[in-house]
């Protein structure tokens, strides 16, 4: 039921256009890109075999940055990298913009879980979370 729940919603966010998925050249692969939102949660579609990225801000002069709160089924995505767009501004340690890219292994439903927070303070709770729910078609 819950599967479902997430599901209709997911594709309910998508058709009304409340996902921002614009085409990007991340390094020779167009890829469509997934911008994290002010919600605690993301849901985004994709095929199966088509890497995309997710994006999201940070701001590396912090100390805070953006890490797996749990790692994607790895049967359904595959982790690639990461890349940082630096600020236009170039004032070192603002904020900057981080993509990770992924490639869908097969269909179905995953989460990719993120945490916010500083690497070196292991008992302190993550100042933010986010939660991309990933269907791969």
């Amino acid at each position: 039921m819950k599967r479902t729940l997430i599901s209709i919603v997911c594709f309910v966010l998508a058709a009304t256009g409340s996902l921002a998925v614009p085409a990007s050249d991340h390094g020779e692969e167009k890829m469509d890109v997934f911008m994290m939102s002010e919600k605690d949660e993301s849901c985004i579609q994709v095929e199966a075999g088509k890497p995309f990225a997710i994006g999201f801000h940070s701001s590396p002069g912090t100390g805070y940055s953006w890490e797996f709160a749990a790692e994607p089924d790895k049967t359904l995505l595959e982790f690639r990298g990461e890349r940082i767009e630096e600020p236009e501004n170039g004032m070192p340690g603002g904020r900057v913009t981080v993509f990770w890219t992924f490639q869908p292994l097969a269909a179905g439903e995953t989460e990719i879980a993120l945490k916010y927070a500083r690497p070196w303070e292991k008992e302190a709770p993550a100042a933010k979370k986010h939660v991309f729910k990933v269907q791969i078609r």
